[in-house]
């Protein structure tokens, strides 16, 4: 626990070990290394922000990990800053990893945390992946979108944050840019006319929806999720988060008020998300260690 301790105390109050760019796989990166040089890989999927991974905030969790032993990574993920996920964002999340390290781990924060679970299931790194951890994840692309034109949560009004409308949208409108029909439910304001507007995107268009949809794919998630939300998140509702440990294999979810959307504080319930950051920075160590050899017995 005083591992994920130190990374907190950095991630909110800075100290930790200093922050360099790089590009790794043909993406702008931050990287943060401990003093000795080397350690277990953390890749980091940022939320949307304006400044991406030059977010302060993000330079301090890098260095709090670094301080911690790890080589931590956070990648300039394409139109992240304002909330996009499209094929593109995951593959260049999925690159990144593939040159970080045979064994890695993933921690992602909104945005992140869906992009995080999305390349964790692919499967060129699903084998490499050690340990998940997800802060306040979408789950359903198709439920956002309805949030977010809508203003209703299945059938129920909800009161977004205003970024989930314009990420949505831009989401959509960048995956499928051909599709005449993804005018008419970006448009669309009324919740009862959601479902036929959606049912007439192209067929192609809604399997990319899916495809871009944790939900659909966490159950090809390997390595162990951990996922916390508050429980009145303003971005993702926490259904979505329980919506993701109901359909994986090997997952964990806190639901803490300590947890003002992404971001700790000092409340009750602030352990537990220690906690989670220490189970999987604990995976990720002992994944990271080399296996013992074998020791030989004289034959009989």
């Amino acid at each position: 626990m005083i591992r994920s301790l130190t990374v907190l105390v950095a991630a909110l109050h800075g100290g930790g070990e200093s922050c360099e760019h790089f590009r790794i796989a043909g993406v702008d990166a931050l990287v943060a290394r401990p003093r000795a040089g080397s350690g277990p890989v953390v890749v980091y999927a940022n939320a949307a922000t304006p400044r991406g991974i030059d977010e302060p905030a993000v330079g301090r969790l890098l260095g709090g990990l670094a301080t911690a032993g790890f080589v931590a990574i956070a990648p300039e993920l394409p139109c992240v800053r304002r909330g996009e996920v499209t094929p593109a964002t995951v593959d260049a999340l999925v690159s990144v990893a593939t040159a970080s390290g045979n064994r890695i781990a993933l921690i992602g924060a909104s945005t992140g945390a869906g992009l995080v679970i999305l390349a964790a299931s692919d499967p060129r790194i699903a084998q490499r992946v050690t340990a998940v951890a997800s802060i306040a994840p979408f789950a359903s692309l198709r439920e956002i979108l309805r949030l977010g034109t809508t203003g209703y949560y299945g059938d129920r009004p909800f009161d977004a944050a205003p970024l989930v409308a314009t990420a949505a949208a831009s989401s959509l409108t960048a995956s499928a840019p051909d599709d005449a029909a993804v005018g008419a439910l970006l448009a669309n304001r009324d919740a009862d006319r959601f479902d036929s507007l959606y049912a007439a995107l192209e067929p192609s268009t809604r399997a990319l929806v899916e495809g871009l949809s944790p939900v659909r794919r966490v159950g090809d998630v390997l390595a162990p999720i951990e996922l916390a939300s508050a429980p009145n998140d303003p971005f993702f509702p926490v259904e979505e988060s329980r919506a993701l440990a109901c359909a994986g294999r090997d997952v964990r979810l806190t639901v803490t008020p300590a947890l003002v959307h992404v971001c700790p504080r000092v409340r009750p319930g602030l352990v537990r998300v220690a906690a989670v950051l220490d189970r999987t920075l604990r995976r990720a160590i002992e994944a990271d260690r080399p296996a013992p050899a074998l020791r030989p017995f004289p034959a009989t």
